[in-house]
């Protein structure tokens, strides 16, 4: 009988705990009556169906690799195709291009997938404009003819339409010059 009755009263002890547990997000049934539990806390706010789920855009790495550039930029383009946007299909001359307004709602729409550039070079960082000069020293440093942009936030290479040798060694030499840049504390 004393064992049934302890564990009565631990029993007891466990309800009401789950129930004290409960009321803080239970539902009330009428004035002056105690709370009942429910599957569902007041402070628990059900999910809006109407809501689409936000998407943050991927963000391109300096050691990324063709492939890796290409996975982030899929999505993108993709969005860009279901809204009769195909920039390859463009290029290739294989469709015609669409007009501004619909290039514009393409371009709106698929904004949140364009992937943002390396945080390195992304206008958002404060020290971008840092890094960019010292990318350009380095291009300078072997042996690149490269300019600042007059505002600091790009470069571009020199040479002349007889010998292109400049440009293409420039961008042989950049990715380097940003991958060595950014190991260091520039």
């Amino acid at each position: 009988m004393a064992r049934q009755r302890t564990a009565f009263l631990v029993l007891a002890a466990v309800i009401v705990a789950a129930t004290a547990a409960c009321d803080s997000g239970g539902a009330k049934t009428g004035a002056g009556e105690p709370d009942v539990a429910t599957l569902q806390t007041a402070t628990a706010a059900s999910p809006s169906r109407s809501a689409p789920p936000t998407v943050e855009a991927p963000r391109f790495r300096l050691d990324d690799t063709d492939a890796d550039r290409a996975a982030k930029m899929k999505p993108y383009d993709d969005c860009l195709k279901q809204h009769g946007l195909d920039v390859i299909a463009i290029r290739q001359k294989r469709k015609p291009p669409l007009g501004d307004a619909a290039r514009e709602a393409a371009n709106k729409a698929c904004e949140p997938l364009n992937p943002l550039p390396p945080w390195e070079e992304d206008p958002a960082n404060p020290k971008a404009r840092d890094f960019t000069y010292a990318v350009v020293k380095c291009l300078k440093a072997k042996g690149v003819d490269v300019e600042l942009s007059p505002d600091g936030s790009s470069y571009g290479f020199k040479g002349s339409v007889d010998d292109p040798g400049d440009v293409e060694k420039g961008m042989s030499l950049a990715l380097v010059c940003r991958r060595e840049v950014a190991k260091s504390a520039y």
